[in-house]
């Protein structure tokens, strides 16, 4: 394949190592090829990018012979990621650009080695790899929301979601209701939980104890609940962990299981709904309206447990960004960017608010 001016792209799969000069119009093959996503999911959406996001212009980006722009990260990001390299490589023929696409867990510590300029990650980074950084930068790693997590796809992150028995009365939650539940700390100040009749249903499921499913700590299903949900408390010592051939795979077998435990609830997603189970609609605050995770309410965000993958990059306070990294970020937050995203049909677009908090960041001297 050509080389000089041509991207170079790495892709790493679990069972096998590819190096390879790709020039443009590979590239272009290798990303409208489904065969080439590591993670497949069928297409959720046909949104559009909010108009008022705004237009990309490259702005002044030197670069030496032979120097790279090297992302490392997310598999399940890589069909996005190929598609703003594409447009990165048009801006900037003379940049070459690295991309090994193999697992968010390798995201954060590629950052830590230096072997990494972005990189994307489908979660938030995990302690122990956010630690790692820290201790040898003595700061975090700067984090920017690029997409908003999918609707309901096994293969892609995606919104969290909460089951119990189809025949559960329970109308709706509050996060503060989930986090009595779930939580031994209670940082979001509600009594605790453990009886059906503790959230005012009555009857038969007044005395009935609530049965808690979970995954064991540390994933980034739990974590990013931990966060958000939890507000950094510590979960209940009464969680049935459960397992299956993958995470995700593991809700599936919880949700079978209230068969036998009527009085069960268990954060899961969308694809873990089977025909005994219910998803209930959930509050961020008490008073608010119950919502369902529907397409435009996790766009929104006002589904309270939608989720945003990431990129990652190492930004140290009182210093700019690299102009590379700079220019890079500032393309996937344009409409261009956005429009990557939509056209995946997986992730979801950022709201225009969300492009501009964004945006904001990559100026900050802190």
């Amino acid at each position: 394949m050509k080389q000089g001016n041509e991207a170079r792209v790495l892709r790493k799969t679990a069972v096998a190592s590819v190096a390879a000069m790709i020039g443009l119009t590979a590239l272009t093959a290798l990303t409208s090829s489904p065969a080439f996503a590591l993670k497949y999911a069928a297409v959720e959406h046909h949104l559009q990018v909010d108009p008022s996001i705004p237009n990309w212009q490259p702005g002044a980006v030197q670069s030496v012979p032979e120097e790279e722009l090297s992302l490392v990260g997310a598999d399940v990001m890589d069909e996005m990621t190929l598609g703003w390299i594409k447009l990165y490589r048009k801006a900037y023929p003379r940049l070459s650009v690295t991309m090994e696409a193999k697992a968010s867990g390798s995201g954060g510590p590629a950052l830590t080695a230096g072997t990494a300029d972005l990189a994307p990650v489908g979660r938030e980074l995990l302690p122990a790899e956010e630690k790692g950084f820290v201790d040898k930068f003595g700061y975090k790693p700067m984090a920017i929301r690029v997409a908003t997590g999918s609707v309901g796809s096994l293969g892609k992150t995606a919104t969290s979601v909460v089951l119990v028995d189809k025949d559960n009365p329970i109308k709706g939650l509050t996060l503060a209701q989930l986090d009595a539940i779930y939580s031994t700390t209670r940082n979001r100040g509600h009594a605790d939980i453990t009886k059906w009749g503790d959230l005012g249903l009555g009857g038969e499921w007044a005395d009935r104890p609530i049965h808690l499913y979970g995954l064991k700590p540390v994933n980034g299903i739990e974590y990013f609940l931990r966060l958000n949900l939890l507000e950094g408390g510590e979960y209940k010592d009464n969680i049935q962990f459960v397992k299956g051939k993958g995470f995700t795979h593991a809700f599936t077998v919880a949700a079978e299981d209230m068969a036998t435990h009527p009085g069960g609830l268990t954060y899961a997603l969308l694809a873990n709904v089977t025909p005994n189970v219910k998803v209930v609609p959930l509050a961020a605050e008490e008073g608010q309206p119950f919502l369902a995770p529907t397409l435009q309410n996790v766009y929104s965000h006002k589904y309270p447990l939608s989720r945003y993958v990431y990129i990652f990059v190492n930004k140290k306070p009182g210093q700019p960004l690299e102009p590379k990294v700079k220019e890079f970020l500032k393309l996937v937050l344009s409409r261009q960017g956005q429009d990557v995203v939509a056209k995946e049909g997986v992730y979801i677009p950022l709201t225009p608010a969300v492009v501009q908090q964004e945006l904001a960041k990559l100026d900050k001297a802190d």
